[in-house]
């Protein structure tokens, strides 16, 4: 199994295998992350219906008015993010 996400990656955005029950599809192999210091934000390794992200790509996943909402996008872009960014970027798309 190739995962989305490398150990390199997820060491160096603080990233726990996230245990929490949320509500979303989850392919049977794929992995929920948390950040370690932003609440109710997920990275997947697959959408809401539990498709497999395409390469390079990861779906980050948080609570809006409707329940989750996601927004793809690149991991290159993920591991350039602050934490600032990561919660603007959440911020921006919460009421999507």
């Amino acid at each position: 199994m190739t995962y989305t996400l490398d150990s390199e990656t997820i060491a160096a955005l603080g990233l726990v295998k996230s245990e929490k029950s949320i509500n979303a599809s989850v392919a049977p192999d794929a992995r929920i992350f948390q950040f370690s210091n932003i609440e109710n934000v997920y990275i997947m390794e697959n959408d809401l219906y539990g498709n497999p992200m395409p390469e390079g790509t990861i779906f980050l996943v948080f609570e809006g008015r409707a329940g989750l909402l996601g927004k793809q996008i690149s991991v290159e872009r993920l591991r350039n993010s602050s934490e600032e960014e990561i919660r603007k970027i959440v911020e921006d798309n919460h009421n999507g």
